[in-house]
């Protein structure tokens, strides 16, 4: 079974996992979801009503200095200012907390709802102390959200967001800080062995928590500040923002996957699928990156021991995020 994601980039790849040939098609939304991008997609609701940084009122700085910024108090400056500080802000140097534990549940290729509850928990409790951690050092906000496995379309009735549900990728709601997680969804269920099952959905949703770290730092607030700024005057640097921020993300995602004991982390096998630029398309214009790209920057957070600094993709030379 193929897994889809709606929304922007649709990203396949094969893996031989357990003796057979298996198709992974892990698929990631390359875009933050709607939650994520007031400027852009987000419901009324997500833009207007603040999430972890409602408590927080930083000092005046200087243009182009980073703070701690809610959505309906953007921060100013020009592009060039904005871009300068996306690329030293507080996430860009550093190191990742290594975990000396993080214990996954054997889980079947196929999983049940509450199987699939309970491996995702278990990821999420490792990631939560990676970021949260590495939050902390840094004096940004952290609110871990909450996984909630539901069956699409039955949008759990508990849900405060209202829009933007899908059956192929999970929806972030800022609003009550809960990842919605449709059952059908995550690299899992195309494995052969078991034993790759865990580590595959720890990095599925490591992915998926860039968002809350992009939510909760206010760089997805100073990302589309800095889009909305370059939308109608330089579109070749409005769509490579874009890329920047994607090849961070999956970066991000790529390093904290790997801040715990090797049972837990995605398995060799995994990992060499994911940075075989072979299993990556483009992508469709204007949202296009090339395979090449795309799989260094998710070895560079496999390698990178944690060092943030890796995935700086905001001072990358321009060839190295097209």
């Amino acid at each position: 079974m193929l897994i889809g994601v709606a929304l922007s980039c649709v990203l396949a790849l094969l893996l031989v996992v357990g003796g057979g040939i298996t198709y992974l098609a892990l698929r990631t939304n390359d875009a933050p979801v709607a939650s994520d991008t007031p400027s852009e997609t987000t419901t009324p609701e997500d833009s207007e009503t603040p999430s972890a940084t409602d408590s927080t009122t930083p000092e005046e700085s200087e243009a182009g200095e980073f703070e701690v910024v809610v959505p309906y108090d953007p921060p100013t400056g020009t592009p060039d200012e904005l871009w300068k500080t996306m690329g030293d802000n507080p996430l860009t140097s550093g190191t990742l907390p290594t975990l000396p534990e993080c214990d996954l549940p054997a889980t079947p290729v196929e999983p049940s709802v509450e199987e699939l509850q309970a491996v995702l928990d278990a990821s999420a409790t490792c990631l939560d102390q990676v970021w949260s951690t590495a939050s902390s050092d840094r004096n940004l906000p952290w609110v871990s959200p909450k996984i909630v496995v539901y069956k699409h379309p039955d949008v759990p009735s508990t849900a405060v967001c209202d829009s933007e549900f899908s059956a192929d990728f999970p929806r972030m709601c800022n609003l009550d800080s809960t990842i919605y997680w449709p059952v059908g969804y995550g690299s899992g269920l195309t494995l052969d062995d078991p034993e790759n099952v865990p580590g595959a959905y720890l990095w599925d949703l490591s992915f998926i928590y860039t968002n809350t770290l992009s939510w909760n730092s206010s760089l997805t607030v100073y990302f589309t500040t800095l889009r909305d700024g370059l939308k109608t005057t330089d579109e070749e640097r409005y769509n490579e923002a874009w890329r920047r921020f994607t090849m961070q993300r999956e970066c991000f995602a790529s390093a904290a996957s790997m801040q715990v004991p090797t049972a837990a982390e995605p398995t060799p096998a995994l990992r060499e699928a994911l940075t075989d630029p072979t299993f990556w398309p483009e992508g469709e214009p204007p949202n296009t990156i090339r395979p090449e790209t795309r799989a260094a920057w998710i070895k560079r957070g496999f390698d990178s021991g944690g060092d943030l600094s890796v995935c700086n993709a905001w001072t990358a030379d321009v060839d190295q995020v097209t």
